[in-house]
């Protein structure tokens, strides 16, 4: 939804710049890999000609797919106990 990506970047943005003090290229990729994935965040940053960033682009995608993976196969056995309940 709108608000989760309002959100989203609102928090990114804060965190990278305030306190992390990245380039908001990388943070604008780092939120389209979070997003769409790392076919889309590569794709933006080929099309943006950011050619140093394809593949950073290409490994946050392919982190967010992994962690989001572990998240569900251990988050899952919890949710199917709680709705046995």
């Amino acid at each position: 939804s709108a608000l989760q990506l309002a959100i989203h970047f609102i928090v990114l943005m804060g965190v990278g710049r305030g306190m992390l003090r990245l380039d908001k290229n990388e943070l604008y990729l780092a939120s389209n890999a979070n997003v769409g994935g790392p076919t889309t965040a590569a794709a933006m940053a080929q099309a943006k000609e950011w050619k140093e960033l394809v593949l950073p682009a290409l490994l946050v995608g392919v982190l967010g797919y992994a962690m989001a993976t572990a998240l569900s196969l251990s988050l899952g056995p919890i949710l199917m106990r709680l709705a046995t309940r």
